[in-house]
């Protein structure tokens, strides 16, 4: 089985335990980037059941944003329900410019508060829906080199054989 068909097999079986569970479509999470637009490829060629979400962050380039609301127009003329979520922070409205002055430094790689407010912080979908999110999120470059500079040497001492 190809990697394709793994990855449609396994937005199946998501499917099927967000509907038995929740009893709600699964949740594709789409942030603009390529990663979601092959998340939202599988989900359209497997079948599925799905709805689709869009956490505004206020600091992503306007070409993001329009192509988020294009997607968007496109999977709703298609029957898809899309929601786009504002952040909010301690219950109120807010934006990457407000929270600078809060926290009193702006983000950086180390401290990466923005992440949590604005993106990752569970949301209540409209009238309390609680599904089964799915989001794309490839590992970090230093990562992926890292185990392919192991499995390297792993394989050149003959401990590790490529399929």
């Amino acid at each position: 089985m190809d990697l394709e068909h793994r990855a449609i097999a396994r937005l199946r079986l998501a499917a099927e335990m967000s509907e038995a569970y929740y009893g709600k479509p699964l949740i594709i999470t789409v942030s603009g980037g390529k990663d979601s637009d092959i998340c939202l490829y599988l989900a359209a060629a497997s079948g599925i059941r799905y709805e689709v979400m869009h956490n505004h962050t206020s600091v992503d380039a306007p070409e993001t944003v329009y192509h988020v609301r294009e997607q968007f127009r496109r999977l709703e003329l298609a029957g898809v329900k899309c929601t786009v979520n504002y952040p909010t922070y301690k219950g109120v409205p807010v934006n990457m410019w407000m929270l600078i002055p809060q926290k009193l430094m702006p983000p950086t790689r180390t401290v990466r508060y923005c992440c949590s407010v604005l993106k990752r912080k569970r949301r209540r979908w409209p009238h309390d829906y609680d599904g089964c999110p799915l989001g794309g999120k490839r590992q970090p470059p230093y990562q992926t080199r890292h185990l392919r500079e192991y499995a390297a040497r792993s394989q050149q001492k003959g401990h590790y054989q490529q399929r």
